[in-house]
């Protein structure tokens, strides 16, 4: 990427960009995507997530691509947001004894309580809309939405 090219999860929030994306997907929920592929790129669970992370970050690419002023590939751009999701006031323990998933996750205080005891986070669900922004100012990720929704694929 060229220096003063930016690539943020923010940047999906762009009132322009959600209003004209075709897409089945919220806004929330490519968000989702994108942080839980990132957050679990070094322990398998990523390739889950990895081929609608891509997608996901193709159409943004596409989109905002006079902004970028170059052709990025979606892998590159995953990369760059990987310091974002990583740079957080709670990362995950380095070294994780267990995995779980947080479901009707609030802000992340049972996160908070099984981090502490060695565990890594593969995936969490938060269907409000501020709870799901303190989680991810806490741990750099975006909760999936309702649970009880189906999750339809691209």
């Amino acid at each position: 990427m060229k220096s003063g090219e930016e690539i943020s999860i923010t940047g999906f929030d762009n009132k322009k960009y959600k209003s004209e994306m075709p897409d089945n997907l919220s806004i929330n929920h490519q968000k989702a995507i994108l942080t839980h592929y990132l957050h679990n790129i070094e322990n398998g669970i990523s390739k889950h997530f990895k081929e609608d992370a891509e997608i996901v970050m193709e159409r943004f690419i596409a989109y905002n691509q006079n902004a970028f002023q170059a052709t990025i590939a979606a892998e590159d751009a995953i990369q760059h947001l990987l310091f974002e999701v990583e740079n957080v006031p709670l990362p995950p323990p380095k070294k994780y004894k267990f995995k779980f998933i947080d479901l009707f996750a609030g802000i992340g205080g049972f996160r908070i309580a099984l981090q502490n005891l060695g565990g890594k986070c593969v995936f969490t669900s938060e269907w409000d809309k501020e709870a799901q922004k303190t989680y991810r100012a806490n741990f750099g990720e975006v909760p999936f939405g309702d649970i009880t929704k189906e999750w339809k694929k691209r």
